[in-house]
């Protein structure tokens, strides 16, 4: 786009005054299309629009006239205070106005309201709201104005010259966006996308598809086919990467089934998870939950047994659990090693 543009800019240039309406017309089309990608950055799209023919309609988008028009306000408020009040307060209004134009041109791209874009309440808001990125904003674009500055005046072609120039004030508009988005929720601006957006929008998919999978899973569980349903659970956790974190889902999910074997085992896996992790605060809370629930309930191995009655004995307070966890110990674990730890520990906590 700015390669034809510039070229066709250029054209016009050397046409002289039979080039005015193609320079006026391409120079409608190109900051139409400058305010669109400041649109497409603030809501948060990577990739640039494409130009289509709705840009180029000269009713569709006035955002780049009302923009003249306020830029031609501050000019002659910055010459009437040189007329009137003499060169130094002349200067401070130049200053203050370029350093508020990006502010200005922020709001009326995002609320197309000339009276806004005029206010300096609202410019100062905006400014607040980007904090030390409009620093940043403003000291690029500077660098950016300078670099342009060079670089035209070399001895280039027009169209380079021009091309440089667009390149430029294209940046400029995506950087101003770039920054509205980063602080969209100090500016409170809804976006289109966002991580969190996107994250929202895959959390949302990934419950949809969970559940058609519990739906799937509790139909061959009624139907009695426990293998299909198991593999069916393992291969949701699976596809979870077994997080720790996945299983309080699955568990709840299956919690109301007739078979009470689903959730004792999601529980004694989702168990081993977390003592792996050294998460043990939440071990001990998780089996006095179930055994609240389910008085018959073991962890899968003795050494999950023997580690939460531990916890429960000596820091978690609840030495009427770890009775409860030894007391089928030795049945359950007859020719392990850990039996007679486990014999002494309950002997211990014996009221």
């Amino acid at each position: 786009m700015i390669v034809i543009f510039a070229l066709l800019l250029a054209l016009a240039l050397k046409a002289g005054l039979i080039g005015i309406p193609l320079g006026l017309l391409i120079n409608s089309w190109f900051f139409k299309y400058a305010f669109i990608l400041f649109d497409h950055t603030t809501r948060g799209f990577d990739e640039p629009p494409v130009l289509d023919i709705k840009m180029m309609n000269p009713l569709d988008e006035q955002r780049p006239l009302v923009q003249l028009f306020i830029i031609g306000l501050l000019i002659s408020a910055t010459l009437w205070t040189r007329s009137s009040l003499g060169t130094f307060p002349a200067y401070i209004v130049a200053l203050v106005s370029l350093t508020a134009l990006p502010a200005s041109i922020a709001i009326l791209g995002l609320e197309s309201n000339i009276f806004k874009a005029l206010n300096p309440h609202a410019w100062a808001r905006m400014i607040k709201g980007l904090g030390p990125l409009y620093l940043v904003v403003l000291a690029l674009i500077f660098v950016g104005s300078l670099i342009i500055f060079t670089l035209g005046r070399l001895d280039l072609w027009p169209s380079i010259r021009i091309a440089i120039g667009m390149f430029g004030v294209l940046s400029m508009f995506s950087l101003l966006g770039g920054a509205i988005y980063e602080r969209r929720d100090q500016l409170g601006i809804l976006t289109w996308t966002s991580p969190e957006q996107e994250a929202e929008k895959l959390r949302k998919e990934d419950h949809i598809q969970s559940e058609k999978l519990i739906h799937t899973a509790y139909g061959l569980m009624r139907a009695g086919h426990h293998v299909k349903c198991w593999e069916l659970i393992q291969r949701w956790l699976s596809e979870h990467g077994h997080a720790v974190d996945a299983y309080p889902w699955i568990c709840d999910s299956v919690a109301s089934w007739d078979d009470p074997r689903y959730l004792t085992r999601l529980t004694q896996d989702h168990l081993e998870s977390l003592l792996t992790l050294k998460r043990t605060g939440e071990a001990l809370k998780l089996v006095a939950n179930r055994l609240n629930t389910d008085p018959t309930f073991r962890p899968k191995s003795a050494a999950s047994t023997l580690t939460i009655a531990q916890l429960a004995a000596r820091g978690g307070g609840a030495p009427k659990l770890a009775r409860a966890l030894l007391s089928d110990f030795a049945a359950r674990f007859p020719s392990d090693p850990r039996t007679p730890i486990a014999a002494a520990l309950a002997q211990h906590l014996q009221p």
